[in-house]
C-alpha cells in the first residue's frame, strides 16, 4: 500500500526555509518582544514610548528591538520611530488565529457556553 503524506508540501516548505522561520520563531519566543509587537499595532512608536511602556532599560529595549528588525518584523523610521511591518503584523495575526481556532480553544469555548447554558436554564427554572 502506497501512503501520501498529506502533509508533504508543508514539511518541504518548512525545510526550505528552516533557518529563517527559527530565527523569527526565537524573535517571537520572548515575552518582551511580543509586548513591543503588540504596543506598535496602536501604530509608529518612538524608542522612548517603548522604553517607558516596557519599564525596562534602554540596553535590553535596544537589545529587543534589534532582534525583532534583524527578522523584519518591524522597521526603524527616521528619529528612532518604531513600527510594525506587514510581516509582523502577519506574524501577529497568525498567532492570534492559531489561537483562537486550536482545538483546545474550541473546546473551552464550547464548554464554557455549555455551562453557561445550563446555568441560564437553572436560574430560570427556579427563579419564578
Amino acid at each position: 500500500m502506497i501512503t501520501h503524506n498529506v502533509h508533504e508540501h508543508l514539511i518541504e516548505s518548512i525545510n526550505i526555509s528552516f533557518s529563517e522561520i527559527i530565527d523569527i520563531l526565537k524573535a517571537l519566543g520572548n515575552e518582551k518582544r511580543i509586548q513591543i509587537l503588540v504596543l506598535l499595532l496602536e501604530g509608529p512608536k518612538p524608542y522612548s514610548s517603548i522604553v517607558q511602556e516596557l519599564e525596562l532599560k534602554k540596553t535590553a529595549v535596544s537589545n529587543h528591538l534589534t532582534q525583532l528588525r534583524e527578522v523584519n518584523l518591524i522597521k526603524r523610521e527616521g528619529n528612532g520611530v518604531y513600527e510594525i511591518t506587514g510581516d509582523g503584523l502577519q506574524f501577529v495575526r497568525a498567532i492570534e488565529n492559531a489561537f483562537q481556532k486550536s482545538p483546545t480553544r474550541q473546546l473551552e469555548k464550547f464548554e464554557s457556553l455549555q455551562r453557561r447554558g445550563i446555568s441560564e436554564s437553572f436560574i430560570q427554572r427556579f427563579s419564578k
